[in-house]
């Protein structure tokens, strides 16, 4: 019986762990679009000679980097922290 219970807890922390480094993974991917658009909109800008628009598209395009990268980071760090650990004594 504590072996069945024992299994249940590493399969429910493994769905967690998965669950939760998909959702990083899926929410970078929704914004990459987004990003995408924001560089081309700024090196658009860089061309024409506009630097005040650049410097804005520039400031936006950091911005959703540094939160993609933010939320990709937790991600791949709760996956990494909810493993199962090797028991010392078996």
């Amino acid at each position: 019986m504590a072996r069945e219970a024992n299994a249940d807890t590493g399969s429910t922390r493994n769905a967690i762990r998965w669950g939760l480094l998909l959702a990083a993974i899926g929410t970078v991917g929704f914004r990459l679009p987004r990003l995408a658009s924001e560089f081309r909109q700024w090196r658009d800008a860089l061309r024409i000679g506009d630097t005040s628009r650049a410097q804005g598209w520039h400031t936006m395009l950091a911005v959703d980097l540094v939160g993609s990268l933010v939320v990709l980071i937790v991600g791949a760090a709760a996956f990494y922290l909810l493993r199962l650990r090797a028991k010392a004594a078996r």
